[in-house]
């Protein structure tokens, strides 16, 4: 008798059966990564920016943007966009774009500078709360709150 050289059926079933258990718990896992990367990138971008605004404080005698301004740079945004030169020659720091992140940089009376991270459109949460943004302010005290 001849064998036959091959996988049977059964043995090919089984394959595509590991491999789609396989795929089915990648997904989550691609996800639950991507939601602690940007939230990790978010909360050290806050960080950078309120502490930048403070240096920016400490040598202007006022926070930047001027007070009532919104400087808005979202993830699509080209490098060359007027607001990104403006907050790199001001606070001395590049906000990345292409990253997925929104931000806002505003000043309120009092003043008190409030920058605000998000998942661009609020797609997606960034930390464990399923919270998509985070929120900082930073007053002329340089009294730092995480919102």
């Amino acid at each position: 008798m001849k064998r036959r050289a091959g996988f049977t059926l059964i043995e090919l079933m089984v394959v595509i059966a590991i491999l789609g258990i396989l795929g089915a718990t990648a997904v989550p896992c691609y996800r639950m990564i991507r939601q602690r990367a940007c939230g990790s990138e978010a909360a050290s971008m806050l960080k950078r920016i309120l502490d930048a605004e403070i240096m920016y404080f400490l040598e202007n005698d006022k926070f930047f943007p001027e007070v009532g301004q919104t400087i808005m740079i979202f993830h699509d945004d080209l490098p060359s966009k007027a607001e990104i030169t403006q907050t790199k020659d001001a606070l001395k720091i590049t906000i990345p774009v292409g990253h997925s992140l929104d931000y806002s940089i505003a000043t309120l009376p009092g003043p008190v500078c409030m920058v605000t991270i998000s998942s661009y459109g609020n797609s997606f949460a960034l930390f464990k709360d399923g919270s998509p943004s985070i929120t900082g302010t930073v007053d002329d005290t340089g009294k730092m709150d995480i919102l």
